[in-house]
């Protein structure tokens, strides 16, 4: 794995046009490097020798800049020690500083990066960590996530362990994990958001890390089993590994440490039990090659499983009455999938058993309805607002609650101000929602509904500006809303009823989808540019959200099976 990264432009032949010019200076200071002309410094690392030039040096980086601007003692010494510094990696910066060209491979990108990050050369240290973004796998997230932490790269960091996490099962197979250092394991297969198929695995891979040095890790054992959450194995099983396995039968108070543990309430896993379900929308067939008035989208009619490493689990056709579900409504309750509105039966409802896998008809809405939302409170499904089917430019204001016992629609306090299109998120045992569409603009005004009160209020602090076609997503004690027309995530404190601004998307997300599992929001589809903004076309891409770090990463280079926008996602638990 190599790259090679040529700032600027070159050429052959010197003259005075403005390319040329450039490629002919680097060549002439090069030149003088290598006779030793007007050399006025030696950097000195691991026993090498470095002949440069003060001024060059300072143009490269801030930090040669400020060691010899006059303060410091370096500034006048003819040789100067680079402590800390990898020999070959400073050549090698010494050399872009003269050429701006540097050769990146999997040997040397790590004292390479360390150097650059030390010296302050931020072209060279982008590219490393571009170079470990392209080369992120099973191998190598381990070591990239603890570089990254070591160089204080966030964004780099979270997306290495998300990739960990999330491919824990092919990441417990390689050198890398069975050469961990203890501290670091702990770290890793502690974190609830671990993708283990059971936690009888995560066992199994401790045990595996300690055979590989069993002399020097058997006295790590006890502190590695306090990360596995023995309450959630099989007991039977794990009465068995204890008896025959040969490492942990050996392990002086073992029966004793794991009934201990067993004892501790600890919460499973849940992360490695979901899944996502995609369906509805809109699609494309290919993009178009010739030109805008070549490219057409037509309704998605397939539902779609994926796991959350965004693999196509299964596809299957929707039924019939649902292929006309374009501006519909769902919400997720008891793990079933509740579908409502929409397309040319704006009264229909739906329920989709996740178990069963199949569809079943509810009652009729008292009211149709398009481009509204749902929630899903205490058990319990409210149906807000949207617009009416009758009359497009009428916004809806009324609420509607779906009753299990009665198997009916039951009408509830109706909101302030009739919106559609807006986000909307369940917290606290209270319903959300975020700007819309009203009768001949848009708001950014927020809506809160206490079920217990029957009765809807407006917060005091609006959005920052006016907002539609946004997704409400809530995690842990805020609600986060990305999509729409917002150019960043935007974080809403529910106690405080206060905004703050978070990291910035990676693809374009206007019309797309989101669902919440863990810490991480799946941002799903939505539209791209095409033909110079002229044309909005569904992409397949999926951005995932660490609420925790604050950073954006691509979910994969497949991404969804289809391109999609104005689509659902949703996650479930899976059976």
């Amino acid at each position: 794995m190599s790259m090679d990264i040529l700032m600027g432009r070159a050429s052959e032949i010197p003259g005075v046009e403005e390319d040329c010019y450039a490629a002919w200076f680097f060549r002439q200071l090069q030149e003088f490097r290598t006779d030793g002309h007007l050399v006025d410094v030696t950097l000195c690392a691991e026993g090498r020798e470095i002949p440069c030039h003060r001024l060059v040096l300072s143009a490269c980086t801030d930090y040669f800049h400020a060691m010899f601007s006059g303060s410091h003692p370096e500034s006048s010494r003819d040789k100067i020690e680079m402590l800390g510094v990898n020999g070959d990696a400073l050549e090698m910066l010494v050399g872009y500083a003269y050429t701006s060209i540097i050769h990146i491979t999997a040997d040397n990108i790590q004292p390479l990066f360390e150097a650059a990050n030390m010296l302050q050369v931020k072209p060279v240290e982008n590219d490393c960590e571009k170079f470990l973004k392209d080369h992120l796998g099973p191998g190598t997230c381990l070591s990239t996530w603890a570089l990254a932490d070591k160089l204080s790269c966030t964004h780099l960091s979270a997306m290495a362990r998300s990739y960990a996490l999330k491919n824990f099962e092919d990441v417990c197979g390689t050198e890398e994990f069975l050469q961990l250092p203890v501290d670091f394991l702990k770290t890793y297969v502690s974190d609830e958001g671990l993708h283990a198929m059971r936690e009888e695995r995560v066992l199994e891979a401790i045990i595996l890390w300690v055979m590989h040095d069993l002399d020097e890790r058997q006295r790590h054992l006890e502190e590695a089993l306090a990360c596995v959450h023995f309450s959630h194995l099989n007991q039977g099983l794990l009465e068995n590994i204890v008896e025959t396995d040969p490492v942990l039968s050996e392990v002086l108070g073992i029966e004793e440490l794991i009934r201990d543990e067993c004892r501790r309430a600890r919460p499973p896993r849940h992360i490695h039990q979901e899944e996502m379900i995609v369906l509805g929308g809109f699609t494309c067939a290919d993009r178009p090659d010739a030109g805008a008035e070549n490219f057409k989208t037509h309704a998605n009619f397939s539902m779609y499983r994926l796991n959350l490493h965004c693999d196509t689990i299964d596809c299957k056709p929707i039924s019939r009455p649902l292929h006309r579900i374009a501006h519909s409504a769902v919400c997720v309750v008891n793990n079933d999938i509740i579908l409502t509105g929409g397309g040319k039966s704006p009264r229909q409802a739906f329920r989709y058993s996740v178990s069963q896998n199949s569809w079943t008809r509810l009652p009729w809405m008292r009211k149709g309805r398009g481009m509204h939302g749902m929630a899903a409170v205490n058990g319990k499904v409210y149906v807000v607002g949207g617009q009416d089917p009758y009359d497009m430019d009428r916004k809806l204001s009324s609420v509607e609650v779906y009753n299990e016992q009665t198997k009916s629609w039951k009408r509830v306090k109706s909101m302030r101000r009739g919106v559609s299109n807006f986000g909307i998120a369940a917290y606290g045992g209270k319903v959300y929602v975020f700007g819309g569409d009203l009768d001949s603009r848009t708001t950014s005004k927020v809506q809160c509904y206490e079920p217990g009160q029957n009765e809807w209020n407006v917060k005091a602090t609006r959005l920052p500006e006016p907002e539609s076609g946004i997704r409400a997503c809530t995690v842990n004690s805020m609600i986060y809303l990305v999509g729409g027309s917002l150019d960043c995530v935007l974080r809403y404190d529910p106690q405080l009823d206060r905004y703050k601004e978070r990291a910035k998307p990676l693809k374009s997300w206007e019309h797309c989808s989101a669902c919440v599992c863990g810490s991480e929001i799946y941002i799903t589809g939505g539209l791209s540019k095409l033909f110079l903004d002229y044309l909005n076309i569904p992409h397949p891409r999926v951005q995932c959200y660490d609420v925790g770090s604050d950073t954006m990463c691509m979910g994969s280079l497949e991404g969804l099976p289809v391109p999609l926008c104005a689509h659902h996602t949703v996650t479930v638990s899976r059976q």
